[in-house]
């Protein structure tokens, strides 16, 4: 009896073994070799036990990633392609494709994607939009109506869900509309005394450097903090910033989506996510100047503080 029970084992154990083993091989178009691009590649590997078959570097070109990916859809045949950064992503949006898709490392992918149903998701590096809701909101009662400026084109979809956050907290987003840069310094005026507070996103038609500095000007002419979208735009004398903390973590959250994908979920039914680890700088020379006491609630949250 003991030698078939024996026996019985060695045949029943490795086939456990192998049946254990997840099934999926991921391919990898990576942007360039940047540092936050390795970081987001190592978060992932570390997330996903899936078998990378196959790393491309487009090196920064365009043209390069389309033949890169002509080249993982006809030879290499991976079940999903892993994109870093926002060139690899550009890449797989304009080359259709049957094999599902999750990016990490980009910043408003919707304006990249499109609204039409794609086999697309991923972890992007905005920070979602109830966290700059929350601040304004704790600065209540002098802050109700918060301004901001964008391109509808950029972050039309990042406008309209904050506008019904703050709603639901009491605040009123006032949303001027651009088209380009050269606009930008007429909207801003145009508030003239109606906002309370300023808040910039992450849109590229308004980050120059020149328009943020007129926005900051424009705050301290009329008391009323900003936010702004780096730790950069702190030191500059926003009163708060926030941004993603972790290309890492990115990564690891794209791991955790293309988890879900070859677990067999459809990527289009897969929501893409917003950083979930933030950096969050308080400028306290800028709360004196405008008159403002920073809350302990925020204080407690700060990850960097100007003193």
């Amino acid at each position: 009896m003991t030698w078939k029970l024996l026996a019985l084992a060695l045949i029943v154990v490795p086939a456990v073994t192998a049946s254990s083993a997840p099934e999926g091989r991921v391919a990898v178009l990576m942007s360039a070799k940047v540092d936050e691009y390795e970081d987001a590649l190592r978060g992932f590997k570390g997330t996903v036990p899936y078998r990378i078959v196959a790393l491309y570097d487009m090196e920064a070109d365009f043209d390069r990633g389309r033949k890169q990916l002509a080249d993982i859809e006809s030879k290499v045949k991976p079940d999903l392609i892993f994109a870093v950064g926002v060139w690899a992503l550009q890449a797989v949006t304009g080359r259709p494709s049957s094999v599902p898709v999750v990016y990490a490392m980009v910043l408003n992918p919707p304006s990249i994607i499109g609204t039409e149903t794609r086999n697309i998701t991923g972890a992007s590096t905005n920070v979602p939009v109830e966290q700059p809701i929350w601040l304004f909101k704790q600065l209540q009662p002098q802050v109700k109506r918060v301004g901001v400026i964008f391109s509808r084109a950029k972050t039309g979809y990042l406008v309209t869900r904050a506008q019904a956050v703050a709603r639901n907290d009491g605040l009123e987003l006032v949303a001027r509309e651009i088209s380009s840069p050269r606009d930008a310094v007429g909207a801003l005026e145009s508030f003239g005394d109606g906002i309370d507070a300023l808040w910039i996103v992450p849109d590229e038609t308004v980050l120059s450097q020149n328009i943020v500095q007129q926005m900051l000007l424009f705050s301290y002419r009329r008391k009323i903090p900003v936010i702004g979208v780096s730790g950069r735009h702190a030191e500059m004398g926003a009163l708060f910033a926030l941004s993603y903390a972790s290309s890492e973590d990115v990564g690891r959250q794209a791991g955790e989506l293309a988890q879900a994908i070859l677990g067999g979920r459809a990527a289009a039914d897969v929501p893409y996510t917003s950083a979930r680890k933030l950096d969050l700088t308080v400028n306290l020379r800028a709360a004196q100047k405008l008159g403002l006491e920073v809350p302990r609630a925020i204080l407690a949250r700060a990850t960097t503080v100007i003193q």
